[in-house]
């Protein structure tokens, strides 16, 4: 892996994982495309830790409130607290279960090309169900809420069915405004990213640290820059991309605007249909075929 791979991936992770189009889907098929073949899980979770620190710097007076409701001094910052609890259960369960499959998929385009086409008709549905009148805010939530959004974001992100597009749209079905769904999706990404890369990236990150020889199925393209100096690059490049792809959605959001990225997921999920079945190298044999 060179280093202009990891800046390339960093960008990538960083711009995809908050707006609705499936970070893990483009990751896959950048990988693909540029190293012929996937990342480890571990390597994309790592830079997911990029987008985790934008997170906690475009949120931080939330999280400051919900610290307060902790501690009891925030009624507001209490519920919030209470239904980003209730919600990860749900996707611990769900995530932990789908993990090898996830796993697998990374190898088959065409799953993800199902998952953003499954992803492109729930945005169209929302962006058509957060025009109608009746609508509620976050601090109006019930626990059924937090654990359907919570069950949707197990499923979401490995499969290319994306994470925050599912997220915000399962609350937006649920009866919640669409600039608070998107809110609470935001907010729940951030125990969720922690959660995943404390499971996934310990053995990746262990072993860099340590200098160590990384295990047979964490290893990286031989050649270029070191997996560590990869690592480090792309969290970089992640976390400052991921903060202004944040400011994007939360304008986007604020109306209902999101039938563009609805579009951009339809056309996206044939293209990895298309690249699933045929396979990259047979997709770029065919179009570059002397015409007779």
């Amino acid at each position: 892996m060179h280093l202009w791979h990891a800046i390339l991936l960093g960008l990538i992770q960083g711009l995809t994982e908050f707006l609705p189009v499936s970070s893990t889907a483009h990751l896959t098929l950048a990988e693909h495309l540029m190293l012929g073949r996937g990342m480890p899980l571990a390597f994309d979770v790592l830079l997911h830790v990029g987008t985790l620190l934008a997170l906690f710097v475009y949120f931080r007076k939330e999280l400051l409130q919900v610290f307060m409701g902790i501690l009891g001094k925030d009624a507001e910052g209490r519920k919030l607290a209470l239904w980003l609890f209730i919600a990860m259960i749900p996707t611990g369960i769900l995530g932990l279960a789908t993990k090898a499959m996830k796993e697998a998929a990374k190898e088959h385009l065409w799953v993800y090309g199902i998952g953003l086409l499954m992803t492109a008709w729930m945005l169209f549905l929302a962006n058509e169900r957060s025009k109608e009148q009746a609508s509620r805010e976050v601090t109006e939530m019930n626990a059924r809420d937090a654990l359907a959004i919570g069950a949707i974001q197990g499923l979401g992100g490995g499969f290319g069915l994306s994470r925050s597009g599912s997220t915000i749209a399962v609350g937006v079905f649920r009866g919640l405004k669409l600039p608070a769904s998107a809110r609470f999706s935001f907010l729940l990404g951030i125990p969720t990213i922690t959660a995943a890369a404390l499971v996934e990236t310990k053995d990746l990150v262990k072993p860099l640290i340590k200098h160590l020889p990384l295990p047979p199925e964490l290893a990286f393209p031989t050649g270029g820059v070191s997996p560590a100096l990869a690592c480090i690059v792309g969290v970089v490049v992640a976390a400052i991309s991921g903060y202004f792809a944040i400011g994007i959605l939360d304008r986007f959001t604020r109306a209902p605007k999101l039938n563009g990225f609805a579009f951009y997921c339809l056309c996206m999920g044939l293209v990895m249909l298309i690249l699933g079945t045929v396979g990259v190298d047979g997709f770029f044999y065919v179009g570059t075929m002397p015409h007779r």
